[in-house]
């Protein structure tokens, strides 16, 4: 468990790499969102595109892009969206060891499932 102090420099941390979500950022991901459920993965990807264009750097966002980007693709690109989960496991696994408390077993499970 963490302690307070773990707390407000995770917060600190986040806060300094990360604008604060507007609202324009939360209608771009519920809009998203509906893409990607509706099937629709194209329409999907350019709006996690200009997302990203004001939180690139958001692991979540880099997240959906490569996982909007591999159903685009007929889940054909296999070797793209390993490549992509491979580098945010390496942001993931250096936001963990600053901060072990932290978890993003999505990215995680999804390594996993795609080594077998």
């Amino acid at each position: 468990m963490a302690d307070a102090k773990q707390m407000e420099e995770a917060e600190a941390s986040a806060s300094h790499s990360l604008p604060a979500t507007s609202e324009q950022d939360r209608e771009l991901a519920l809009r998203a969102t509906h893409e990607f459920d509706a099937g629709d993965y194209e329409s999907c990807l350019a709006t996690i595109t200009k997302l990203a264009a004001t939180r690139g750097h958001d692991l979540k966002v880099m997240h959906n892009q490569a996982v909007a980007a591999y159903y685009k693709s007929g889940l054909t690109k296999t070797d793209e969206f390993k490549r992509a989960l491979a580098e945010l496991y390496s942001k993931v696994s250096d936001l963990y060891l600053t901060f072990p408390f932290l978890s993003n077993y999505n990215i995680f499970f999804a390594q996993i499932i795609l080594r077998n």
